[in-house]
């Protein structure tokens, strides 16, 4: 890889987005740009509007501002210039000040935008076909990861268990007494592609059904309804690349204050949830989650990282697949960064693991 002037990688920081997850967006990409070590990389970074979608380019300067709390992070309305993409030969990436059109030479991209159109693979497949190197998960195991539908199918048949759903994209076909015969109630209303616990609902009556399909349907084009079960919720973090070596963090478990880990749990109250590293659970289940993560994360052909979550039933101790974030939270106190914190390796150096996983090639969407 080509280096810059000064011999140091470039990398520009991508943040921000129109998604509901914007704000965690800027929160996860400003602790990504704090910690790159600059003796190593020329740390730039662009900011998408949240609501003209506007992609804002404020170099290596601070982009965002924050009054403490994780909701308060916001891109910064000055002190940016518009910047836009050519194909064509690289670079291909410029932006306009008052001397005219000016290049930006980025040596890798490192996506941290949650939700809609990044998580989802569509950010992933414009720079892939740009040719440009980029941290985390490429096109493939992006968009198949965002969606809680196909990532069960993926589970299910290989023979890893998952709770019963249904899945509905069509507000036409919505049978709320098949859905409640099926799977009973309580039950969870989910966007099949959202995150951060956006759009989820907990149902506990057949009348509150359909509000709540509704409300999903806001967020995503389709949903799920999942049977609830008495569960405690299990994360892992995975590291590496889908058709070679993945390093796989011990578990931990969030333990959620209400009746589950909602987006207020997760970042507007702060004694919402605890995070329990290492989470209490016997050698078996380690073993067992383990193992079903490194299996999901190459069955997706996962690239960089993954946090992938499981449900263990306390009545029976049977460990269930939930879901895989292939952009997971980025602040220095987010179960991924903290899982592999546990394990000895600390922000930078997993930030400088993932840009050399990154560098070699993102190649997950061909065998």
């Amino acid at each position: 890889m080509k280096r810059s002037q000064n011999n140091k990688l470039s990398v520009c920081v991508v943040c921000g987005g129109v998604s509901p997850e914007h704000t965690i967006s800027v929160a996860s990409a400003s602790s990504v740009f704090n910690n790159l070590d600059r003796e190593k990389y020329n740390v730039l970074s662009i900011g998408i509007n949240k609501k003209t979608g506007e992609w804002m380019y404020y170099g290596d300067k601070t982009f965002y501002t924050e009054t403490g709390s994780i909701d308060s992070f916001k891109l910064k309305d000055d002190d940016w210039y518009p910047c836009h993409i050519k194909p064509g030969k690289k670079p291909c990436l410029y932006f306009n000040d008052r001397n005219g059109e000016q290049e930006i030479n980025v040596d890798i991209f490192f996506p941290v935008i949650h939700g809609d159109n990044c998580e989802d693979g569509k950010f992933q497949g414009l720079l892939e076909s740009l040719n440009y190197p980029l941290v985390g998960c490429g096109t493939l195991a992006s968009a198949v990861g965002m969606d809680k539908d196909l990532t069960k199918i993926i589970a299910e048949k290989m023979s890893i268990q998952v709770v019963p759903w249904i899945y509905i994209n069509n507000k036409k076909e919505i049978n709320i007494e098949d859905i409640s015969s099926k799977i009973g109630f309580p039950c969870f209303v989910k966007p099949t592609a959202s995150g951060s616990s956006c759009g989820i609902r907990k149902v506990k009556k057949q009348e509150d059904l359909l509000d709540s399909i509704n409300h999903a349907f806001d967020f995503s084009d389709s949903v799920i309804i999942e049977q609830a079960i008495n569960a405690r919720e299990i994360e892992v973090a995975v590291l590496g690349k889908w058709n070679g070596k993945v390093k796989v963090s011990v578990a931990g478990e969030i333990i959620p204050k209400n009746e589950f880990y909602d987006y207020d749990a997760k970042y507007i109250d702060k004694d919402g949830a605890t995070l329990a590293i290492p989470a209490k659970i016997s050698e078996d289940i380690l073993a067992t989650v383990q193992s079903y993560a490194s299996k999901i994360f190459k069955a997706l052909r996962c690239s960089g990282m993954s946090r992938v979550d499981f449900f263990i039933d306390k009545d029976t101790g049977k460990v269930f697949f939930n879901e895989v974030n292939t952009i997971p939270g980025f602040t220095v106190i987010s179960m991924y960064p903290k899982l592999f914190a546990y394990i000895g390796v600390d922000y930078v150096e997993l930030l400088d693991e993932l840009i050399k996983i990154g560098l070699e090639g993102n190649k997950n969407d061909r065998a």
